[in-house]
């Protein structure tokens, strides 16, 4: 039997570690890293094109959002599912014949949103002069590239001088007429049509060049391209129909059409130009 000394001993708990874990020491530190997604976001959006991206996105959704606000369109699909499940009808829920007071807000703000594009685009002429002067310096080796290439820079460098000036007539800060002013926002966009017509060119003739040299390259350099490739044709092909549209006074588009194509283009310009790493 053991004594009375011994068994008091063996209550006593052993002594403890003073210092913390060392993992619980790197809690800080992992808790403050910040995460690769913010890293680049940060960085896409420190660029001129990547805060346009992302303003074209929120102000071609707010303007499908405001649109359908006022055409009533979620009472519409309340009406329609209340044939199949009843529990939606309710005698207090009509249409609104005025718009809402948030999609008016919606509204000033989609308008806000496009003119600031519009105004991060008055130092556009100057990288497409820097496009200009690198194309003639070193064009591309294939003859049809090379010309697609300098046929978008005489576009660009016809379509930013015109656009900026409608802009600062439109602002009063040019004097001019309201009828040079739309003049000047049709020809303008007829240019950045002549773009976009330009790039379907670039694409089809990309396209040829690689598939007469497929399977030479790395699976990876092929993802990549692939992906890029179709992802620009994505892009031209939602952009298209708004240089048609912006290109014929009165234009040939509703609204909600032209905020639908907006949206699409924005999410292809996003999927290319958001940073991988």
């Amino acid at each position: 039997m053991a004594t009375t000394g011994e068994s008091s001993k063996s209550l006593i708990p052993p002594p403890m570690n003073s210092s913390p874990p060392a993992d619980l020491a790197t809690i800080p530190s992992t808790l403050f890293r910040p995460p690769q997604f913010l890293d680049r976001l940060v960085k896409w959006l420190s660029t001129l094109l990547g805060t346009d991206q992302l303003i074209m996105l929120i102000q071609y959704t707010l303007e499908v959002i405001t649109h359908h606000m006022d055409n009533n369109t979620p009472f519409k699909i309340m009406v329609i599912l209340n044939k199949y499940i009843p529990f939606f009808s309710h005698p207090h829920v009509k249409p609104s014949t005025t718009p809402s007071p948030i999609s008016t807000r919606l509204k000033t703000l989609s308008l806000g949103l496009a003119d600031t594009r519009i105004l991060l685009r008055l130092t556009g002429i100057i990288p497409t002069y820097q496009w200009f002067l690198a194309t003639h310096y070193s064009p591309p080796s294939d003859p049809t590239l090379a010309t697609v290439a300098k046929l978008q820079t005489y576009a660009n460098l016809c379509y930013f001088p015109l656009e900026n000036a409608a802009y600062l007539g439109m602002h009063n800060v040019l004097p001019m007429s309201k009828r040079t002013e739309a003049d000047l926002w049709l020809w303008s966009t007829r240019f950045w049509a002549a773009h976009v017509a330009l790039e379907f060119v670039r694409l089809w003739r990309e396209r040829t060049i690689a598939l007469r040299g497929k399977g030479k390259e790395k699976v990876e350099e092929r993802e990549k391209w692939d992906k890029t490739w179709w992802g620009s044709l994505i892009m031209n092909l939602a952009f298209a129909p708004q240089t048609i549209h912006w290109s014929v006074e009165g234009g040939v588009l509703s609204d909600i059409h032209v905020a639908y194509c907006g949206v699409i283009a924005a999410l292809a310009s996003i999927y290319l130009g958001f940073p991988t790493s």
